[in-house]
């Protein structure tokens, strides 16, 4: 029972989501979408227009995330502010509080993209369900070269990733997961935890988190 309303949970929130989602009218050549993201490392570029070539169907996975572990949609909005008091009017909660996160250090081996080190800044508010997992609003804040700016120019607004908690399995997660030919987008790893984007929006249509904890 407690698995079909998680699942109901996130099918509703995907739909609306997809509904108000504000896509490009047309699509950008990548000659376009590299000179607007200001990106000069060819290897980024690389990294950011590669195609997904998943391995042959590999079969169930030893490390599965699990379904009772979901605990984040991440949803890239244009105005903060607007998208939190919307959310809120609908679901009849509080306003949640908008944080402003910003990266200043550009050489924190902890920090990367595509395996290089990067900064950007970012409003955030968090809507926590009473089903265990919480509605995350980002608004990016420049135009740096980002996990955020990558999927606006190539999407628009909309779920940027679901994010999932595996406990001390993080590293093998994370590998498995590569092993079936996907690629770490974003790793960013802190004092009390870590965060990593896998990069599945071909084949899933939305990127992963994986994460050891909320």
């Amino acid at each position: 029972m407690k698995k079909n309303v998680l699942l109901s949970s996130m099918t509703a929130i995907l739909m609306m989501t997809s509904c108000t989602s504000n896509a490009p009218q047309s699509k950008e050549t990548a000659e376009t979408v590299k000179d607007s993201l200001q990106i000069t490392n060819p290897d980024l570029w690389a990294a950011q227009n590669h195609k997904l070539e998943l391995k042959p169907d590999r079969g169930v996975m030893a490390n599965p995330l699990e379904l009772k572990k979901f605990i984040q949609i991440a949803i890239i909005v244009e105005d903060i502010e607007v998208a939190a008091r919307e959310w809120a009017q609908i679901l009849n909660v509080p306003v949640p509080e908008i944080r402003v996160h910003q990266t200043v250090d550009t050489t924190d081996p902890n920090l990367m993209y595509y395996g290089k080190n990067y900064k950007y800044g970012l409003k955030l508010a968090s809507i926590m369900a009473p089903q265990g997992f919480i509605i995350e609003l980002h608004q990016i804040l420049d135009d740096n070269p980002s996990t955020y700016n990558e999927f606006i120019k190539e999407h628009g607004y909309g779920v940027h990733h679901l994010g999932f908690a595996v406990g001390d399995r993080r590293d093998a997660v994370v590998n498995e997961l590569i092993d079936r030919g996907y690629q770490k987008r974003v790793e960013h790893i802190y004092p009390t935890g870590s965060w990593t984007i896998i990069d599945s929006e071909q084949s899933l249509g939305v990127n992963l988190n994986i994460k050891p904890a909320m």
